[in-house]
Formats: C-alpha cells, sequence, structure tokens
C-alpha cells in the first residue's frame, strides 16, 4: 500500500488544528518555526492565520471508531468478491448474494389492481 496510514494523513486533527491556532495567539513563534513544531505544513498554518481554513479537524480516533459497523475495517479496500471499494466486509457481496438466493428480492413489489 503507498499510504498505509492514509486515514490518519488525509485530515488533521482537530487538536493540532487548535495549537496550531493557539500558537498563532500567542505570537511568539514564526508560522514557520509554528508548522515546524507542529508538523504541518506552512500552507496550512498560513490558511489558519489567514482565516482561509475553518477550526475544524478530524475527530479523535475512539469517535472515528464509534462510528463504524461491527467488524468493518478503518480503511476502504478493494473487494477480492466484486471489486468494489468497500469497508470490509463487503455489503455489496452480501446484497448480490441476497438478491440471488431471495426470490423477490431487489424487484419492485407487484402492484394490486383498483
Amino acid at each position: 500500500m503507498l499510504y498505509p496510514d492514509l486515514e490518519a494523513a488525509a485530515v488533521i486533527a482537530l487538536e493540532k488544528v487548535l495549537e496550531v491556532r493557539r500558537l498563532l495567539d500567542d505570537g511568539a513563534l514564526s508560522r514557520r518555526a509554528i508548522a515546524r513544531q507542529t508538523g504541518v505544513s506552512r500552507g496550512t498554518v498560513n490558511a489558519i492565520a489567514n482565516g482561509e481554513r475553518g477550526l475544524f479537524g478530524a475527530p479523535p480516533p475512539d469517535e472515528r471508531d464509534a462510528r463504524r459497523r461491527p467488524g468493518q475495517s478503518g480503511v476502504a479496500r478493494r473487494c477480492v468478491g466484486c471489486g468494489a471499494m468497500v469497508y470490509l466486509p463487503c455489503l455489496v457481496c452480501r446484497t448480490r448474494r441476497h438478491i440471488a438466493t431471495e426470490p423477490s428480492a431487489g424487484r419492485p413489489a407487484k402492484r394490486l389492481s383498483a
């Protein structure tokens, strides 16, 4: 996998964003020093300083885990059964199996004549 921790790399944690904002408000460090200290890019520090980026971020890991279905993996992966990009276990395959085995699944209900 090219990016092993893609979920964590995609969005900066809210605590990190608030730390950048606090350091900017303190005024003791340059933007470059804040970027180096916090581990975010200078562009992100500048966007926060200029008000171009809101004070939002990724929820803490325990909140992300609470939103998942039981048994669901944390990163979307390609399903070996159907090829779809899904959070495993694949609900696409499960739905297709259900439709294949249930005679009425996937078909609209019959309308009753008036």
